[in-house]
């Protein structure tokens, strides 16, 4: 009878192994939190162009682990103008952490209220440097699929706890932003990196909130913990209303992030426990199985002439256009490399960097000559 008994526990034991959720996109190890940098902006703002080069060069120091929204919500500093990049919901995030000067930031929503550039310029890549140094509840990852015909984007964003959440309930955000849109800036000399012609190159443009605009609510946030989220949204042709911008396919990229708890007097969701890039189907990975990430800094981006790209153990570098058609292949030995891409049509690509080891990095770059 025992013998019986043991049996019966150890097929029951396999068959809840066979059928317990395994995670298709994210890690179940430990690891620090990633950092998202929330900058309030404006296109007649003439010291937020140094907001946008100081951010641009927190992500460059720490590839692969901090991400940027451009929020353009206040009215005089963000007119409706061609491209008007006003939106009702990024107005709202603005009025719970911004009192309304520009530039700021709130960096991981770890702060009351957003943190000033002009007057604390030093404290941004500090306030980074802080999260980036603690342990992480939680990890996040997932991927986006559109269909170009039909402008349905599936949006799928597993989440992992590693340790146990403060709080039984936590809420998962996901957001659409768009690189590349071209328009007036004020002060824009003092990002030379982003400046086409007489014109200013807005990049990590805030679009919309797929989810629940303060996160959907999730549970339970225990360690061990596996939950999985899918999106279905329908991109529209344009955003902005009068004088909107052209939602562009090719140019946009989502982000995802989990916020602790929410909060009232403002509403809000805070602070930012971990946050990540959804991978592009078309262009990026599908699964942990297919690829193992590996970091690198690439810069300038936009570019004009020479893209850089630094990573460790460099073995090779393709780049690819929007349609998956590859257009460089460079072989190099080294941790640099420069690629010549002014024979490339402006546009978007995307770069994939292979070290020693076959792990990959895939990086999207817009060429604007």
């Amino acid at each position: 009878m025992k013998k019986i008994t043991l049996l019966i526990s150890m097929l029951l034991l396999c068959l809840f192994k066979a059928n317990a959720q395994e995670p298709k996109f994210v890690s179940i190890e430990p690891a620090n939190r990633n950092v998202l940098i929330e900058e309030f902006t404006g296109r007649n703002c003439g010291w937020c162009p140094l907001g946008q080069k100081t951010v641009n060069n927190i992500i460059k120091n720490n590839p692969g682990r901090v991400f940027t929204i451009n929020i353009h919500s206040q009215s005089s500093l963000s007119p409706t103008s061609y491209p008007n990049l006003n939106t009702l919901k990024g107005a709202d995030i603005a009025k719970a952490f911004s009192d309304g000067s520009l530039p700021q930031a709130v960096v991981n929503r770890s702060t009351e209220k957003a943190v000033g550039l002009y007057t604390t310029a030093d404290k941004w890549a500090p306030m980074t440097n802080e999260q980036l140094q603690q342990a992480a509840e939680c990890n996040i990852a997932g991927q986006v699929e559109i269909n170009k015909e039909t402008r349905l984007a599936k949006i799928t964003v597993e989440v992992y706890y590693t340790a146990d959440s403060k709080v039984d309930n936590n809420y998962l955000t996901v957001v659409m932003l768009q690189d590349s849109i071209i328009g007036s800036q004020s002060g824009a000399a003092d990002n030379p990196e982003q400046v086409v012609g007489d014109q200013y190159c807005h990049m990590h443009v805030y679009r919309n909130t797929i989810s629940e605009k303060w996160g959907d609510e999730i549970s339970p946030t225990t360690a061990g913990t596996l939950i999985t989220k899918t999106f279905k949204y329908t991109i529209p042709e344009s955003i902005g209303e009068p004088n909107g911008v052209e939602v562009d396919l090719d140019n946009l990229h989502f982000l995802a992030f989990v916020t602790e708890q929410q909060g009232v007097n403002p509403f809000r969701s805070f602070p930012i426990l971990n946050v990540c890039e959804l991978k592009n189907k078309d262009y990026g990975t599908e699964s942990l199985s297919e690829i193992n990430s590996a970091s690198c800094d690439v810069y300038p981006n936009p570019v004009k002439d020479v893209v850089t790209v630094k990573a460790d153990n460099i073995k090779q570098i393709m780049i690819y256009n929007s349609l998956g058609q590859m257009m460089k292949s460079v072989d190099c030995n080294d941790n640099i490399s420069d690629i010549n891409v002014s024979d490339l049509e402006n546009g978007i690509y995307f770069l994939n960097v292979i070290d020693n080891e076959g792990k990959i990095s895939t990086n999207k770059i817009s060429v604007l000559h």
